[in-house]
């Protein structure tokens, strides 16, 4: 990963890099990547799969209806809207 990348990620999070070393985020995300990249080596030969978990009790509960949130609300803080609903600007 680049730093043209991180800083579209951090575009479409809509979160602000000022005052971040770009370089250094891009290190750590470089880091998390080939953590991830490294789980795929792990020797699993003979290790049975597990598909769920037996001891697992479900907790249920009751609905709660809730007053819905307004357009307006929902919107507020949204970084860009456009028609009512949130825009992303997918070329960045």
């Amino acid at each position: 990963m680049d730093t043209k990348e991180v800083e579209k990620i951090y575009n479409l999070s809509n979160l602000s890099l000022e005052g971040k070393d770009l370089e250094l985020m891009t290190e750590k995300f470089n880091q998390v990547l080939d953590f991830i990249e490294g789980i795929f080596d792990v020797d699993t030969e003979g290790v049975p799969m597990t598909e769920s978990i037996y001891n697992h009790k479900a907790v249920f509960r009751e609905d709660e209806v809730f007053e819905e949130t307004s357009r307006e609300d929902a919107l507020k803080n949204a970084g860009d809207k456009e028609f009512g609903y949130f825009r992303l600007d997918w070329k960045l």
